[in-house]
Parts: structure tokens; sequence; C-alpha cells
């Protein structure tokens, strides 16, 4: 077997402008806590996401992806968006 390197990069800024960083690193951690879920489920049944499923289904629709999207299929800029749609939306 051969061996490989990875050299991981940091970025000097966030990549993404999102208002409230540690909103999103909960939405991203909820949404892959428990794989083959929805992403509505997986923020639906996380114990530190507070959203009613109303504002959950909302969130997710703003981005114009379907209800029943897993979280997996979503990039780092959508997951922004859902933050600050809950950021915006949801106080």
């Amino acid at each position: 077997m051969g061996s490989a390197v990875i050299r991981l990069t940091r970025h000097k800024e966030m990549p993404v402008q999102v208002t409230d960083p540690k909103l999103m690193f909960r939405l991203i951690r909820a949404s892959f806590n428990q794989r083959r879920k929805t992403l509505q489920n997986g923020l639906n049944n996380a114990p530190d996401i507070s959203f009613t499923k109303e504002q959950i289904i909302a969130a997710i629709e703003s981005l114009g992806v379907p209800a029943t999207i897993r979280g997996e299929a979503l990039d780092l800029k959508q997951f922004a968006q859902l933050a600050n749609y809950f950021t915006e939306h949801c106080k």
C-alpha cells in the first residue's frame, strides 16, 4: 500500500458570509448527526435547534430546494443561507 499526504489550509476569513457562525455549525452538525434522515427531520430532532417544524420547512424552502432534501446535499453556502434565514426571520 502507498501512503498519502493531505494538506489542509485554513482560510484567513470565512469563505461564506454568515451572521451567526455558531448557529451555522450547529445546523451542519444536526444535519449530519442522523444519517439517512432528511434535513428537515435532522434539524427538527436536534436537541440544540429550537426552531419549530414550520420555521424549519420555511427556511429550507427559502433555499429553493425541496423540504425532503438531505443535509449532505447542501453546500457550505447553502448552510450559511439557512443560518442567515433563521437569524433574520426566527427571533
